[in-house]
């Protein structure tokens, strides 16, 4: 294991060292972990978007920003727009992050106290689930709940998990404040959560809100929430294939030493998620369309494996899927070259209302540099929606380098799809450009 994982780990335990259920409140310290701040992605879905959004120690809450929120999560995680769950991945995200003391309730808004924190959760979803494991081995360490929970893994059947799971949960309601006094069916669910966290690197049973064990090991899918639910917007697929991207090798090679059993030493295998570009492709979005400068636009550098390799990038998804549904030429001059040929959006990135939209291979063509440079932002040139004619501007109408454009016409199969839809949006820009 590189020391740069096991300086980390060693960083993380300090950061935990004093935190106990028995010292959480929901009004001063936040709370430990609930619904959705038990999953990876959320951590680093928010805390990615406390780092771009922040003001200097700053995360501001009025309305307008809880309405930008509300958008990123609903697109990122393909929720159904106004659903009454969008906002619990901000609420309890910063509970959390109040509960680890990386940020403090500051009226209405918060003040960063500990950037250090937000930073390991915003640099890979690897961070952001190993930070989570070892919160929860620490606490359980704190409040004497561990050797439960080794006992949990150490039980060989169905049966014998079900009880140890019981006499863990029992221990665990005695500590954490939030239960006490509170209904029955918090006592049932709240030390779910902590359990499927740590059972995933310890490769380990299932269990639902119900506490029931069940014989399904937990897998990645478990402890994320981008996953198909009853909260999904079925209009919207989910964008969650960078979740097969997550380095388990990294995750027990680091964690080695905080496991409940001696893992093969594996090479790591890790890449740089493509979540990393999603996520601040959205961001870049959300700053587009509600007109706001963001000068800080790196993020949890420091914190990223140093041998990683980014694989895939929002742009690399883009450019794969043209490859795949068009042909390899120039749709408006012929030309074939592969290795020239560009992916060139319809609608940018930043003018999309979603990372569907950034990444939906409908919303661009394969172009050659120069065809593209004239259709960028309907420069100087655009594809009528309804009929494929290359419409060209005024000014290069008489160039000698542009007669090919005259009466030229793309093949109907490019329009006669959702291409269409982002077409009528270049073709408005085109007009209002070059409207005298």
């Amino acid at each position: 294991m590189a020391q740069f994982n096991k300086d980390l780990v060693n960083h993380i335990l300090q950061k935990c060292d004093n935190l106990t259920l028995e010292k959480q409140t929901t009004r001063e310290h936040g709370r430990f972990l609930a619904d959705k701040s038990y999953a990876f992605d959320t951590m680093f879905f928010v805390c990615r978007y406390i780092q771009y959004f922040r003001f200097g120690d700053r995360f501001m809450r009025a309305p307008e920003e809880r309405d930008r929120e509300n958008q990123y999560i609903t697109d990122l995680f393909g929720l159904t727009p106004g659903s009454s769950q969008v906002r619990n991945y901000f609420t309890e995200a910063l509970a959390l992050l109040r509960f680890v003391n990386a940020v403090e309730k500051d009226g209405p808004n918060y003040r960063i106290i500990d950037d250090d924190i937000l930073e390991i959760f915003s640099s890979s979803f690897e961070n952001a689930y190993i930070f989570l494991y070892l919160l929860c081995y620490k606490v359980f360490h704190n409040d004497n709940i561990w050797h439960y929970y080794v006992d949990f893994c150490k039980a060989t059947t169905l049966k014998d998990k079900q009880a140890a799971y019981d006499r863990y949960r029992a221990e665990y309601i005695k500590h954490d404040v939030r239960v006490k006094n509170k209904s029955k069916r918090w006592a049932i669910f709240t030390p779910k959560y902590p359990m499927v966290v740590l059972n995933y690197a310890n490769r380990q049973n299932m269990v639902a809100r119900t506490g029931a064990v069940s014989k399904k090991t937990v897998n990645r899918f478990d402890i994320s929430l981008n996953t198909e639910g009853t909260r999904s917007n079925y209009d919207m697929p989910k964008k969650n294939s960078y979740l097969q991207d997550m380095s388990e090798s990294y995750i027990i090679q680091s964690l080695r030493g905080y496991l409940t059993f001696s893992p093969h030493i594996e090479p790591v295998t890790y890449s740089d998620s493509i979540s990393i570009d999603i996520a601040d492709t959205k961001l870049l979005m959300l700053a587009e369309r509600y007109n706001i400068t963001v000068r800080r636009k790196s993020q949890g550098g420091k914190y990223r494996y140093n041998n990683g390799v980014k694989t895939r990038t929002v742009h690399g998804e883009f450019r794969g899927g043209l490859l795949k549904k068009t042909p390899h030429v120039c749709p408006i001059c012929g030309f074939k070259y592969e290795d020239f040929l560009i992916a060139s959006h319809i609608k940018p990135y930043a003018k999309c209302e979603d990372t569907y939209d950034a990444m939906n291979p409908n919303n661009g063509f394969l172009m050659c540099p120069v065809c593209d440079k004239l259709f960028e932002s309907a420069n100087l040139i655009t594809i009528d929606a309804s009929t494929g004619n290359v419409i060209y501007s005024q000014s290069i109408e008489n160039e000698d380098d542009f007669q090919y454009l005259h009466n030229r016409t793309i093949p109907f199969d490019y329009i006669d799809c959702e291409r269409r839809h982002y077409l009528k949006w270049h073709n408005e820009l085109f007009r209002r450009k070059h409207r005298n």
